[in-house]
């Protein structure tokens, strides 16, 4: 019994390393560029151990952007827990975001839109974020930090709309993800916030430094 319940944590910890290790290949390199071959040789495992878990890529993949879509949303709630207030709570997403942001390569965005379960599974997580968001957002509002005379679910098809743009057009080319995505949050958060919540914003963007 106790072998078996070892076995089962060894199992269960070594998935969570794959899960790791697949995601940050993926990012830095690009889907397509990476092999089952390359993730086996990077973990130092047989690809037969490998196979065992995760019977193809594709299956992996999905997996991979599951736990660390999860994972995001896992971080963000811990923080939240703890938070002084909305503001501080973006504050976080920014230094996350921008963070991770800075390590992918834009042929990631691209490669996973030739699977259409993991482009199902996106739109599924971002609506379940959309929702959350605009409970996030109105909290704000009763705080006094983003204004009340904004439409948020035309703000995030904008948003959403503006993503997609950058992903069509390879915007990517000529300037990096982090740098989009920094121009991209003083447009639309900056307009969304109060003069209360802006003093907030410039406070913990001069604090943390994360929109430098």
């Amino acid at each position: 019994m106790h072998k078996t319940s070892n076995m089962t944590v060894y199992r269960e910890n070594l998935k969570t390393k794959i899960l790791d290790t697949s995601m940050l290949l993926f990012k830095q390199k690009g889907i397509r560029a990476v092999k089952m071959d390359d993730i086996a040789t990077e973990m130092g495992i047989s690809k037969r151990t490998l196979y065992e878990i995760y019977s193809n890529k594709e299956d992996l993949l999905y997996e991979c952007v599951k736990y660390d879509s999860e994972k995001m949303t896992h971080q963000m709630q811990v923080y939240a827990e703890k938070a002084e207030n909305e503001m501080d709570v973006i504050a976080f997403f920014l230094k996350t975001k921008l963070k991770d942001l800075g390590t992918i390569n834009p042929k990631f965005f691209l490669d996973t839109q030739k699977y259409e379960r993991i482009v199902a599974f996106l739109q599924e997580y971002n609506e379940r974020q959309r929702a959350n968001s605009y409970m996030f957002m109105k909290k704000g509002i009763e705080h006094g930090f983003f204004r009340d005379d904004i439409n948020y679910d035309i703000v995030h098809r904008m948003s959403d709309a503006s993503m997609n743009y950058v992903m069509q057009t390879k915007m990517y080319r000529k300037y990096t993800l982090k740098e989009i995505f920094h121009t991209f949050i003083k447009v639309y958060l900056r307009g969304c916030c109060t003069s209360k919540g802006l003093d907030y914003l410039e406070k913990f963007m001069s604090d943390s430094k994360i929109m430098k």
